[in-house]
């Protein structure tokens, strides 16, 4: 599987929309969370902005400290790592049913 630059910069920032938002639900300062990885608080707001690459590592640590589900980031036991967009064809006015398997969240 090939994926494009594009596509990793945009899951980057993905990445770093729920670190920001798990973030301030805490109420956590950047500076607590840049020292966490070892880091500065520049290269922190940085992944905040999907600007500079998250390791693994500290993606662990982060999401542990923030308490950050796994299944926040789009993974879990049922869960493709890889999705595909569907096209479905319809006629104009035709009414569609569209019905999608979405697994229960616990926490």
């Amino acid at each position: 599987m090939e994926v494009s630059e594009d596509e990793m910069l945009e899951r980057n920032r993905e990445i770093g929309r729920i670190l920001q938002e798990a973030r301030r639900k805490k109420d956590a300062p950047i500076t607590t969370c840049a020292k966490l990885i070892h880091t500065s608080r520049r290269r922190y707001m940085d992944m905040e902005a999907g600007q500079a690459f998250i390791g693994v590592v500290e993606l662990e640590v982060l999401m542990k400290f923030l308490k950050i589900p796994v299944q926040s980031f789009g993974y879990g036991e049922d869960t493709l790592l890889v999705t595909k967009p569907v096209i479905l064809e319809a006629i104009p006015g035709e009414k569609m049913h569209i019905i999608v398997d979405v697994p229960k969240y616990s926490s």
